[in-house]
């Protein structure tokens, strides 16, 4: 079976910014990491392209089943909880890609 990447993007105010990649770093990917099925993180900070996000987020999960049990999850309902309620400025965005090729 083919991996997901499950892939946050998001942009928040200069003013938050620290504080945003301290939370996320230190608690958020940890925290979505512990879900069964989790294989990595990734994070990383756009240097140039026509995107209005900032930043993105590159989970790997094992395959599409274990993706869909995590979307519909009680972790990930939580997940989203505390990030709305550290960063409610934030914009995000959510996409999932699935391999076909090769």
């Amino acid at each position: 079976m083919a991996t997901v990447l499950f892939i946050v993007k998001a942009t928040i105010p200069a003013d938050k910014d620290a504080a945003f990649n301290t939370w996320y770093n230190d608690e958020h990917c940890p925290q979505a990491l512990q879900f069964p099925g989790m294989v990595s993180a990734h994070r990383y900070k756009a240097l140039d392209g026509e995107d209005k996000y900032q930043y993105m987020a590159v989970y790997e999960v094992q395959d599409e089943a274990t993706y869909r049990r995590f979307i519909a999850s009680d972790h990930m309902k939580t997940l989203r909880a505390e990030y709305d309620a550290h960063f409610p400025m934030s914009e995000r965005a959510r996409f999932a890609y699935t391999q076909v090729w090769p």
